[in-house]
């Protein structure tokens, strides 16, 4: 994603690159005269956020959560989604199911409309073994955007996990 970000503008670049150049804007920013917080103008959370998918691909979730630390502090409350929707993913990764749950129904709070958001809360559900309310929330994916095409898959998956299941249990 972050590779492909500018792409018509800007040449490939590596994921070092990316990174170092996100580095540089949150630095430059930081020494801007932005007062004692660093990360507290308009566009920084976004930066944050886009430094967090960065140590994500790493595979540094403890710095991505820090960076989402940051853009949690300073988005703007409609916009707190974005930070939270990626936490969750990064919690649903970890295993910290509940703890993705919870973070994840937050954003939906924020966004109810936005599809993203109701598709993570399927995806941690699925991981939890919890099909039922899976299929909730992927069915509420499809309602806010219907060719969503990976919650179409997931619930066909969900729907013949359910009917062998079922199966297995009928004398």
């Amino acid at each position: 994603v972050l590779q492909n970000l500018g792409k018509d503008q800007y040449p490939q670049q590596s994921l070092e690159q990316i990174g170092t150049r996100i580095a540089k804007v949150l630095e430059k920013a930081s020494t801007a005269g932005l007062g004692m917080y660093p990360y507290q103008n308009q566009t920084s959370w976004v930066l944050s956020s886009m430094a967090a998918l960065y140590w994500r691909v790493k595979g540094q979730g403890k710095k991505a959560i820090d960076c989402l630390r940051q853009a949690l502090h300073y988005a703007p409350h409609q916009m707190k989604d974005v930070p939270l929707i990626s936490l969750a993913n990064i919690l649903h990764n970890a295993k910290l199911w509940n703890d993705a749950v919870i973070v994840a129904t937050m954003a939906v709070e924020i966004a109810p409309h936005f599809a993203v958001n109701h598709f993570t809360l399927g995806n941690v559900y699925v991981a939890m073994e919890e099909f039922e309310k899976a299929l909730v929330w992927y069915e509420s994916t499809l309602k806010l955007q219907p060719e969503f095409v990976p919650a179409k898959n997931r619930i066909q998956t969900i729907q013949c996990h359910l009917m062998l299941k079922k199966g297995r249990r009928s004398p």
